[in-house]
């Protein structure tokens, strides 16, 4: 045994083993950071992602409340919201920041007024989530011209 220790292919075996015990410390103390971040992070999970209000008339203005709660550990911002058409208008309500398990809404109206047929529009979320920076909600219907306001 002692004559593998001193011989080159015992040294470069214990180095290769040194080496590759180094690397799997740096490699967990690396991820248990990003989980320990991760742990500590807002979560917004949505209540639906997609609302579909069935088959309406031309003219009315649609409104729908998508809810969501934050389920991560620190605070939740609402950055802003953005539409995907300006038939649709979206807004996050009275305030943008939300404590753990704090619920809140995105308020959604959609004009249906000079539209026909299937409809569908985007509104997407940005928020200080790390694994949901831009959150997508969705819209539709099927606006039946001939359906009576």
């Amino acid at each position: 045994m002692q004559n593998f220790l001193n011989s080159k292919t015992g040294k470069t075996s214990y180095f290769i083993i040194g080496f590759a015990v180094v690397l799997t410390i740096v490699f967990l103390v690396v991820n248990n950071s990003k989980l320990t971040a991760s742990l500590k992070a807002p979560k917004i999970v949505f209540k639906e992602n997609v609302h579909d209000f069935g088959k309406v008339p031309r003219g009315p203005e649609l409104q729908y409340n998508f809810r969501f709660t934050n389920k991560g550990n620190s605070n939740l911002n609402i950055e802003r919201v953005q539409t995907s058409c300006g038939c649709t208008g979206a807004t996050v309500g009275e305030k943008s920041d939300y404590a753990k398990n704090e619920s809140g809404e995105i308020k959604v109206n959609f004009s249906t007024q000079g539209r026909e047929g299937h409809q569908e529009k985007t509104i997407i979320v940005y928020a200080n989530d790390p694994q949901n920076p831009q959150g997508v909600l969705t819209v539709k219907c099927d606006i039946d011209t001939n359906m009576d306001y």
